[in-house]
């Protein structure tokens, strides 16, 4: 089931909801990997705000990644299988991406440092090693996880959302059981099964009813607040990842699916930098992997350095964003004309 302001969408050249979402996201994502303090960090604005941005992040993509597929009149699983459209969205990740390993390869304030050729490519396959380097690897698994995700909402209509949160908490308690370690479940796209499947869910209109709204809310407003300020370590959920896991995310899960499905929020530099958004985060990983303290040190003001650093991010990443993007285009357009487009 799909309700018209859904259906109209599809033809809508952007969203401006979504992009607005995302240009928020992505602002709290350069706040968060600044150096905070312990104390600041208990701030509320902290685990129930700036820790919010990631899993904005994956509900938006589930929605998005559905709007794609009915744009595309994908019916079956291996309609969403095809080269067509599994190979554009790998390259949209994969060749900003290249840009920022080249750069972190010649740039001299990165040490770089492999004994093997194979630890190169791990460190390729990982993401490279900067604040937030998890998302690259993530997001390529998630183009082959997707349809799996999309067909069982599809299917089970609203009792896919269900199922997608039974996919997420078994995930969880198998990590724990085979002691998987941290290093290794932050790489791993499982743990956003549940906001993907919410993000699906809205796309198809379904809604969440007050109760369950409030339900939801509370679930995850108790979790953070009992791991944040009572000093409460999860037995099960990975206790590294537990402020933006499956139950902690559900704080937002409501009023996201609320406001995909109804608002129509437009302010146009918010857009922008949702637009640019993957762009902004590559630069950022660059920036606290090698100017972070070189600017801090020149600095010596916190407040300054946060200030300056957070605009550098942002004005290089839209830049690169203007450059990088006709490319990307260009380079999926050759390959696959008007039916790559992502």
């Amino acid at each position: 089931m799909m309700n018209e302001k859904s259906k109209l969408n599809i033809t809508n050249e952007r969203n401006h909801t979504i992009d607005f979402l995302k240009g928020l996201a992505i602002i709290l994502i350069v706040i968060t990997h600044f150096e905070w303090t312990s104390k600041e960090i208990r701030n509320f604005t902290f685990p129930y705000i700036i820790n919010m941005a990631v899993p904005i992040f994956m509900i938006i993509t589930g929605y998005v990644y559905s709007m794609s597929y009915d744009k595309k009149n994908v019916e079956h699983l291996e309609d969403a299988y095809s080269l067509r459209l599994i190979v554009p969205k790998i390259i949209r990740y994969t060749l900003p991406f290249l840009f920022i390993v080249i750069w972190e390869i010649i740039d001299p304030r990165i040490p770089m440092h492999f004994n093997k050729k194979l630890d190169a490519l791990q460190w390729f396959l990982d993401g490279t090693v900067g604040k937030g380097s998890y998302y690259y690897p993530i997001m390529i698994q998630l183009v082959f996880v997707f349809p799996l995700i999309y067909f069982v909402i599809k299917k089970k209509m609203s009792g896919g959302g269900y199922i997608c949160l039974i996919i997420n908490i078994v995930y969880e308690v198998l990590v724990w059981a085979y002691m998987i370690p941290s290093e290794s479940y932050r790489l791993l796209i499982f743990r956003y099964v549940f906001l993907i499947g919410m993000g699906v869910y809205a796309w198809h209109g379904y809604k969440l009813n007050f109760r369950m709204s409030f339900l939801i809310t509370a679930t995850g407003a108790i979790f953070i607040t009992v791991i944040t300020y009572f000093n409460y370590t999860p037995r099960i959920v990975n206790k590294a990842w537990a402020g933006t896991n499956f139950i902690s995310s559900m704080l937002i899960v409501p009023l996201m699916v609320w406001l995909i499905q109804n608002a129509n929020i437009k302010f146009a530099p918010l857009e922008l930098l949702g637009r640019a958004s993957y762009n902004i985060f590559l630069v950022q990983m660059v920036y606290y992997r090698g100017y972070y303290e070189w600017l801090g040190a020149i600095l010596h003001n916190r407040i300054c350095h946060l200030i300056l650093g957070f605009f550098l991010c942002i004005l290089v990443g839209i830049l690169f964003y203007l450059i990088e993007t006709p490319i990307t285009k260009k380079v999926i357009g050759r390959l696959f004309g008007n039916k790559g487009k992502v």
